[in-house]
């Protein structure tokens, strides 16, 4: 437990400089507020976010022990252990995990460092750690006071998830988020109000500030770094989910915050986005609404009807950090830029493993940069060439160790992936999977700003 401590302290002093611009790429260097009591505190939240607190909120302090523990089995009550191994195993064979990774375990220890104050709407409580840091007064950029002001920003962050969930019921939105895709999405947007609610506790929140605090987003940038050096025992793909939490989330709250104020991060809320595609560039949201394309292949899903583990979207952000494995960074972000919809589907007919993803791309254009990239991927992940088996120019097919085997194939801006199934039969199913491929666009939300529509992929 002490080397719990020890990361959490270092977490916390990373939080707090990744919002202050002093220690960023600008010349603004985030004043020392005035410390407050809890109940004033909850008055100016309140007021900063212009929604009342609809009941009585307490401030507990709690040992790491005890969060931790009140943790768990808030953990536990979302995700069940069986649902997050089966998830774990996949994304390891896709390889965006390593192998054999206990997500229950590791979620949990990234949670205590991130946030490690712990809000409950349910009981009006707040657990706050007993133990703050004591970060570096000159790195931070405050005169004095540094604990306490690192404390009172940790109860602004848990303050505001209150206000979510009283007046969006928003963790429950989380959890019935129809991907994990969308789930992502909700999760950056929380946090994004919540990292933009702690700037403007900072620095005041008049109309004349308001371009200030989006400014000192800026201070964000480098969180992805800071990540990588101070949580390195965690998986790359968990560092950047919460790197894109913050920092995405913070940049796509602070359009309509600079749009329309509080009025506007609340209607984000009422009309949130759906994918991360919609984090990643904020105008398919507030510009040019795209919606994610639904994408069936019913031909696999009947072949092994009942044998089925996981039924998943992994998005854009998902297949960028995929892609970032094998090519730079910014390859893999043009390469996943063209995302229009994707399903991936995990079965166990037996005892191993089988995975078909069909993603579609916005024209095929972008599904065959796509096809280049993860293509570089597999070949570089598994040490092996795909080629062409014979008379078919339009597939690529490898095999490895065990008998299992690879199948990727280009179709216009369709690119389909099968792992675990041998020739012919793969063949057989990359044959079929074109007859019966259902594809359209998901319902599309009420409008927030004046928008355009997107012209989806012709239903095959």
């Amino acid at each position: 437990m002490t080397g719990m401590r020890r990361s959490l302290a270092r977490f916390w002093l990373l939080g707090v400089l990744s919002l202050s611009p002093g220690c960023a790429e600008s010349d603004l260097r985030l004043p020392s507020p005035p410390l407050l009591s809890f109940e004033e505190l909850k008055q100016k939240v309140s007021r900063l976010r212009e929604l009342p607190f609809l009941q009585e909120i307490s401030v507990e302090t709690r040992s790491l022990e005890e969060i931790q523990a009140l943790l768990e089995n808030s953990l536990r009550a979302g995700n069940k252990r069986e649902d997050l191994e089966q998830r774990a195993e996949v994304y390891a064979r896709l390889g965006l995990l390593p192998e054999r990774t206990d997500l229950a375990k590791t979620l949990l220890g990234l949670r205590l460092l991130h946030r490690p104050v712990l809000p409950d709407a349910r009981r009006g409580t707040i657990f706050l750690p007993k133990a703050p840091p004591r970060p570096a007064l000159t790195l931070l950029g405050l005169s004095s006071g540094a604990e306490e002001t690192t404390k009172q920003l940790l109860t602004a962050y848990a303050l505001s998830y209150i206000l979510q969930e009283q007046h969006f019921d928003w963790e429950e939105k989380i959890r019935n988020g129809t991907t994990e895709d969308a789930r992502l999405a909700l999760r950056a947007l929380r946090d994004g109000d919540a990292a933009l609610v702690a700037l403007a506790h900072l620095m005041g929140d008049s109309k004349e500030n308001r371009q200030k605090v989006v400014g000192a987003l800026q201070g964000l940038s480098r969180l992805p770094a800071r990540l990588d050096k101070e949580l390195f025992e965690f998986p790359e793909l968990l560092r950047r989910k919460v790197a894109f939490q913050y920092l995405q989330g913070s940049k796509f709250v602070a359009w309509a915050y600079t749009l329309k104020g509080w009025e506007g991060v609340n209607s984000l809320f009422r009309h949130p986005p759906v994918s991360t595609e919609q984090l990643l560039h904020p105008e398919k949201y507030y510009v040019k609404r795209d919606q994610p394309v639904r994408v069936v292949p019913w031909p696999l899903i009947r072949r092994f009807e009942g044998k089925k583990v996981l039924d998943e979207t992994l998005g854009e952000f998902f297949i960028q950090t995929l892609l970032s494995r094998a090519l730079s960074e910014g390859e893999a972000r043009q390469a996943a830029a063209g995302w229009a919809g994707d399903t991936l589907l995990a079965f166990r007919p037996g005892r191993e493993l089988l995975l078909g993803w069909i993603t579609a791309w916005d024209n095929p254009e972008e599904a065959g940069e796509f096809h280049a990239g993860f293509l570089k991927a597999l070949e570089r992940r598994h040490g092996v060439s795909l080629r062409p088996p014979p008379g078919r120019g339009d597939l690529l097919t490898a095999a490895l160790p065990g008998g299992r085997s690879l199948l990727l194939q280009l179709r216009e801006q369709f690119v389909f992936f099968l792992d675990g199934i041998s020739p012919p039969f793969s063949l057989n199913i990359a044959e079929e999977l074109w007859s019966d491929l259902e594809t359209g666009a998901e319902a599309e939300p009420p409008e927030l700003t004046r928008r355009g529509r997107h012209s989806l992929p012709p239903r095959r």
